[in-house]
């Protein structure tokens, strides 16, 4: 059954650009898809699927040595730079 990871970013002002081409940078090998969405308010959304558990752990600990490169373009939530969360797959459609 597959995986999907939703992350939630708040930006603070005029950094769009240089989160865009961040996100862009990441290597997303270990998903089997990823999306960026802008939700309004310079927040956003990445959306990844994954195959395995063990490859979502894996993007863990790179996500975090990427999250401490891009924070300075961050609003917190809280104390946490992101809102993320993640669940199986139960029905889909392409």
């Amino acid at each position: 059954m597959n995986i999907i990871t939703v992350v939630r970013y708040k930006l603070k002002s005029g950094f769009e650009d240089e989160f865009i081409k961040a996100i862009n940078t990441y290597n997303y090998s270990n998903s089997i898809m990823m999306r960026l969405v802008s939700i309004g308010n310079d927040e956003y959304l990445s959306i990844m699927e994954y195959d395995e558990i063990d490859k979502t752990g894996d993007d863990e600990i790179s996500g975090v040595e990427w999250l401490d490169s891009i924070e300075h373009m961050l609003e917190f939530f809280g104390k946490s730079r992101t809102d993320a969360c993640s669940g199986l797959v139960l029905a889909s459609y392409n």
